[in-house]
């Protein structure tokens, strides 16, 4: 993220934008300046934003809310990562988790969805099969359960899973979440939510509305 005054001593602005962009095509870039000449030739660079003299601090959030490229806080590399913003994605180290079962991974998407709560064996059960008694897949939980034990040992992550009895969670402070980022208030996270929430799972839907309420 860089703001850039337009007259600077030896190369102007609009020289050291360009030269950012070649760099780093992706760089946001903000010029400042009191002329608004510089408007047609800063757009033309395709530049984040244009602030004219003097700038207040309302000018600059509202820059830094529409970024053309969000920032991604970064992320520690010892921690499993959960994006739940448009489909639901599980990394660890910048590679996707596999897992033997897509209901495996549905599991762990329910419980990030939980934020912390648990789940019981029967509420599991009427997530992941709607429509289909209860009864014929409690048994097939535990296999879904092992599968999902048996993937987050393989990065070393299961303690990230909670097991109580017929209770599962998932131990928040252990992962990184763009969706725990976004109720905690995080800027970034807020700004990487387009109204989208694990589109993979008819479920999921229910939870835009408390998203869309707290922007």
């Amino acid at each position: 993220m860089v703001f850039l005054d337009v007259e600077m001593p030896g190369m102007n602005g609009l020289e050291v934008a360009k030269n950012l962009k070649e760099i780093k095509h992706d760089v946001n870039i903000v010029m400042t300046t009191a002329y608004p000449d510089y408007a047609v030739d800063a757009y033309k660079l395709h530049i984040g934003g244009y602030l004219m003299k003097p700038v207040d601090a309302e000018d600059i959030k509202e820059e830094l809310d529409h970024l053309s490229h969000p920032i991604e806080e970064s992320v520690p590399e010892d921690k499993l990562v959960l994006r739940c913003f448009g489909e639901f994605r599980a990394e660890y180290d910048g590679e996707p988790l596999h897992f033997s079962r897509s209901k495996s991974k549905e599991i762990l998407a329910y419980l990030t969805a939980k934020n912390g709560a648990s789940a019981s064996r029967n509420e599991l059960c009427d997530v992941l099969w709607e429509d289909e008694e209860r009864d014929s897949k409690k048994s097939y939980i535990r296999v879904l359960i092992l599968d999902l034990k048996t993937t987050l040992k393989d990065i070393g992550m299961e303690h990230v899973l909670i097991h109580n009895r017929n209770e599962y969670s998932i131990k928040t402070d252990e992962v990184s979440c763009d969706y725990f980022d976004f109720l905690k208030g995080s800027p970034a996270a807020i700004r990487a939510y387009v109204g989208e929430f694990m589109n993979q799972y008819s479920w999921g839907e229910e939870y835009i509305w408390d998203l869309e309420n707290r922007l």
